[in-house]
């Protein structure tokens, strides 16, 4: 682990990382293939998914790295394609790029919906680490936090909000905002004014640290929650630092 005492700022990501989304975007995908489908047959339980729905849609949701890309989860579902690693899910992500993009829109709208019939319930679809809750708290009281993330802003406001972080608007850059999780650091870098020594960020998926770790940010890999394994393996591989719940407390010292 590199020196805290030159880390001007934190910054998370957030599926996967504060929370575990799972759930949440098991129920809001569904109703989004559902309305893709010309269906209605619409769930608000996550109760309501059997067992075996549960696990499938568990072992890909790690692949997903935005909202669009539900699309290609669920199609591959449908269609029986098999979905061994990464490299699997992008050749599929980048074949229905267009279709993911409409696709995302209904994501939205059904997500809001959800949103809309109960926030609390809905709110409590994604449980949190609160391990990263504490630390972030404590981040955030010294003005050092931000968050860096595909999901929606207002959905990562009213959750943080719940679990008594206020970060301030302009220190969460989410999917409206960015296109990369680079293009974040890059943004973050350019409004503090600060070096890439000074910002470290934290994600669960590799492929999203692959590009800041190449442009010399310091990165670290998650390895709490649903992160997978070729991730983790991958890291080892090529140097890129990984982190544990356990090592968070290193952030006292910024």
């Amino acid at each position: 682990m590199s020196s805290m005492s030159t880390t001007k700022f934190v910054v998370f990501d957030f599926d996967g990382v504060v929370c575990d989304s799972t759930d949440e975007c098991m129920v809001t995908s569904w109703n989004a293939w559902e309305k893709w489908e010309g269906r209605s047959n619409f769930r608000s339980e996550f109760e309501q998914f059997t067992t075996e729905e549960k696990g499938v849609f568990r072992k890909l949701r790690p692949y997903v790295r935005g909202a669009g890309e539900y699309y290609v989860l669920n199609r591959s579902l449908k269609e029986r394609i098999k979905i061994l690693n990464q490299s699997d899910f992008e050749k599929y992500s980048k074949e229905w790029n267009a279709l993911s993009k409409q696709f995302k829109i209904l994501f939205f709208e059904c997500r809001n919906q959800l949103r809309n019939e109960n926030l609390v319930k809905w709110i409590k679809l994604h449980p949190v680490y609160f391990e990263v809750i504490n630390i972030m708290k404590s981040i955030n009281q010294k003005n050092k936090l931000y968050i860096a993330t595909l999901k929606d802003g207002e959905s990562v406001k009213l959750i943080l909000d719940y679990h008594g972080i206020n970060i301030q608007t302009e220190k969460l850059l989410d999917q409206s905002q960015i296109k990369s999780k680079k293009n974040a650091l890059d943004i973050i870098k350019e409004r503090e004014s600060c070096s890439l020594s000074e910002l470290i960020f934290l994600d669960d998926n590799l492929t999203h640290l692959l590009e800041p770790f190449k442009a010399g940010y310091q990165v670290y890999l998650t390895s709490w929650g649903n992160v997978l394994e070729e991730f983790l393996v991958s890291a080892s591989e090529i140097g890129l630092p990984k982190i544990s719940i356990n090592e968070l407390h290193m952030f006292d010292e910024i």
